[in-house]
Order: C-alpha cells, then structure tokens, then sequence
C-alpha cells in the first residue's frame, strides 16, 4: 500500500532521481525516490555513474560509426537494468 507525502529535497538529488529515470534505473520519480530511500544516496549515485558512463561509450562509439556486431546492446543494457 503506497501513501503520498509531500518532502522537500535538494535539487542535486531531484536531478540524480531524473537520471534514474532517464537511464531506465526506475520507472517514475517516485519509484526513484522510494529507490534512493531503500538503497542509499550512495549507492545510487554509484550505480548512475556507472551508466551514465556506459551511455557516454556507447555514444562515442556510435559518433564514430562503430557497429556491435551481434546488433544487441540495448537488449544487453536493458537486461542489466532490471536485475
């Protein structure tokens, strides 16, 4: 059973619940904030590092024409979001 609450937050951690949501690490605002409740600002500033860097790569590559062979790196990414 979920309840509304209204909080105030620092806009560092409003932005990072965006990039969550961005990076597909969370499905809305809420469930970021409910994430970032039961992980850890830490940890989740951690974890968005990691893809925000993944993301920046894949970017990189694409800018310089590279090409995964196997066609699958999305599928590969959006696997590892979900576990």
């Amino acid at each position: 059973m979920s309840t509304t609450v209204s909080i105030k937050v620092r806009r560092e951690v409003v932005e990072l619940a965006d990039k969550m949501v961005k990076y597909r690490l969370a499905k809305s605002r809420s469930h970021a904030f409910n994430i970032l409740i039961e992980k850890g600002l830490n940890e989740v500033m951690r974890e968005v590092g990691f893809w925000e860097q993944i993301y920046r790569d894949v970017e990189e590559l694409e800018k310089s024409c590279f090409k995964i062979a196997h066609g699958r790196l999305n599928r590969m990414l959006d696997e590892e979001r979900h576990r």
